[in-house]
């Protein structure tokens, strides 16, 4: 293989470098340039864990490459790639070795997907194993799909071996592996869909059995019929079942969010002061309500009190003893801005970037308060609905969410979709 036939892998569409026996880069195609923001003038001559690693993978990728210098069949291999901008983007890797006439090693020529969407699906299923058992399975069928989809990599790349020589039967290799590997993308995508539609459903029947349940322990409980110790235990089963009530009805909002498009708005004429003070009122706990000048406007009050109690609720179950959860509301012209703040022990900034993430939760470990890890992915699918944005900052022991609503916003259209699916 010659250096004027580097120009053939422009036509690949996936990331292609070429390494010689040092490590060094001797070239890598388009698609590098733009994933990395580096162009090839810039990074030939330099070893890609001198700049495109995370510090904590430069060893595990030196090790990995003295392996290929001796191995005839190279082991498919998956790493964070760090971009200019610092962005990691997580890459699956095929490697393929060229001699000379004489048997060296001439080149290794690397060849990468990035997979870094289909790894935070994953990610996201194993999060959310721990609370719902029946995903354990589906996980496990999703890591076999992923497994098989680089089998189907290492074998495109094994064609390709074989036509290095010849560019554009190389080309046709790589480019029946990408279709193999979108296909099965789209597979993990049915998947995850069929899962968050059951959830839905499941969801949705559970409702008039557990109102049966919590109207028939009200009903026992009110009869003067029981002892104190009787009255206690039906008073746990009404408080059970209304954290589960509570946790259903996060996993039907969490449905008509993924699958139906988002939240329907009905805005009326509201005052967004008395909506934060009913929120205020129903969590009974120490919160202060601070309002100036006029907050009026159009809103979903009903979705919008959802989205406060999901925050101004994680706020007071975070809060440190003894301290007082503020509500401020304010206008800044056309928009109103709701900040929920509390003193506490503040999000880590490993977790930080992901709080509205759903089964991402929050909230204190061993809380009973039917905390899926869906509040406030809820809340920022309803302010997002609303034409708004919502924000969370923690640091100095202050966690603060601001949420920005403009004060008059049209009408969402529902999905009949999911209106269908649901009934």
């Amino acid at each position: 293989m010659i250096e004027s036939e580097f120009q053939s892998f422009e036509a690949i569409g996936a990331l292609v470098v070429v390494l010689d026996a040092e490590g060094r880069i001797v070239y890598w195609n388009r698609r590098c340039c733009d994933q990395t923001g580096y162009s090839l003038d810039e990074v030939r001559g330099r070893r890609l864990w001198d700049f495109a690693l995370a510090p904590e993978e430069v060893e595990p990728v030196k090790a990995l490459f003295a392996t290929l210098l001796t191995s005839e069949h190279p082991s498919p291999y998956a790493n964070y790639w760090v971009t200019k901008t610092g962005e990691r983007r997580w890459i699956a890797w095929s490697h393929t070795t060229t001699r000379s006439s004489d048997g060296r090693l001439q080149y290794i020529v690397k060849t990468g997907i990035d997979r870094t969407e289909s790894k935070q699906a994953l990610d996201a299923l194993s999060a959310s194993s721990a609370k719902l058992d029946a995903s354990v399975a589906e996980t496990g069928r999703l890591y076999d799909d992923a497994r098989r989809a680089a089998a189907d990599l290492r074998e495109a790349n094994e064609h390709m071996v074989g036509a290095t020589i010849r560019a554009q039967e190389m080309t046709e290799a790589v480019k029946a592996a990408l279709k193999v590997s979108e296909d099965r993308e789209r597979e993990l995508r049915t998947v995850a869909d069929f899962r968050e539609m059951f959830l839905g459903i499941v969801g949705h029947d559970l409702r008039n059995p557990l109102a049966t349940i919590v109207s028939t322990a009200e009903m026992l409980r009110l009869s003067g019929h029981l002892d104190a110790h009787e009255r206690l235990g039906v008073s746990r089963i009404v408080a059970s079942s209304m954290r589960m009530s509570k946790m259903i009805l996060q996993l039907l909002d969490f449905t008509s969010a993924r699958l139906g498009g988002g939240f329907p708005i009905e805005p009326r004429p509201a005052d967004l002061c008395e909506v934060c003070r009913n929120v205020v009122d129903e969590l009974g706990a120490a919160v202060r309500l601070e309002v100036a000048g006029d907050v009026t406007g159009t809103w979903d009050t009903d979705r919008l009190a959802e989205a406060l109690s999901n925050i101004a609720g994680n706020a007071v179950e975070r809060a440190r003893k003894d301290t007082t959860v503020v509500v401020k509301v304010r206008s800044e012209g056309a928009v109103a801005i709701v900040e929920i703040m509390n003193q506490g022990d503040p999000i880590s900034p490993e977790v930080l970037p992901f709080i509205f993430e759903p089964f991402r939760r929050a909230t204190r470990e061993g809380s009973k308060s039917g905390n899926l890890g869906l509040g406030l992915y809820i809340a920022k699918q309803i302010v997002l609905a609303s034409g708004g944005s919502l924000d969370g900052q923690s640091f100095g022991g202050t966690t603060t969410f601001v949420m920005r609503l403009p004060r008059y916003v049209a009408s969402a259209t529902p999905s009949p979709q999911l209106a269908v699916q649901l009934a």
